[in-house]
């Protein structure tokens, strides 16, 4: 069975993203290192917006873009809603719900685990927000880091699960 869970960075207010693109840039290199880390080998399920923001699709992954303006990129899969993305899921890979803000908000009640990078900053102009996590979410882990030489920022990753009933 596949596992499905959403992967985020975000700021004090869930900001995830200014005029199309990533806030902090490449500013926060050890949330980039472990981005790699935890998508390689996986499906990633994004909106069309999130691609074009990252410009081409992620070596060693397979990519998958939710859009209702089909349109054609190489190493892509196109789909039209979120259930035909997770059904394009290659067998042996999780799906890695990866952005923007419409598709985490679909994804939500059909992940298992929300897998954040919660960062220590205030993004003006956000225009993108990841969703309130409710409180069907339990936080299972919490590893904090300083803002450092290749981090602007403090930063908490942290892993949020699904409450069973």
């Amino acid at each position: 069975m596949v596992m499905k869970y959403a992967l985020v960075a975000y700021d004090k207010t869930r900001a995830i993203g200014s005029n199309g693109r990533l806030p902090w840039g490449d500013r926060m290199k050890t949330d980039m290192l472990r981005v790699r880390e935890l998508t390689l080998g996986n499906a990633i399920i994004m909106g069309r917006r999130t691609f074009d923001a990252i410009g081409h699709a992620l070596p060693d992954r397979q990519n998958i873009v939710v859009t209702h303006h089909p349109f054609i990129a190489d190493h892509v899969t196109v789909v039209g809603n979120l259930d035909d993305a997770y059904a394009a899921v290659d067998p042996g890979r999780d799906a890695c719900i990866f952005g923007g803000g419409q598709i985490y908000e679909l994804a939500m009640d059909s992940i298992e685990k929300i897998i954040a990078t919660e960062i220590y900053t205030r993004i003006e102009g956000a225009d993108a927000f990841f969703p309130t996590i409710g409180s069907e979410w339990i936080e299972t882990s919490r590893e904090h880091h300083d803002a450092d030489a290749d981090n602007e920022f403090a930063f908490d990753f942290v892993t949020y699960v699904r409450r069973g009933d």
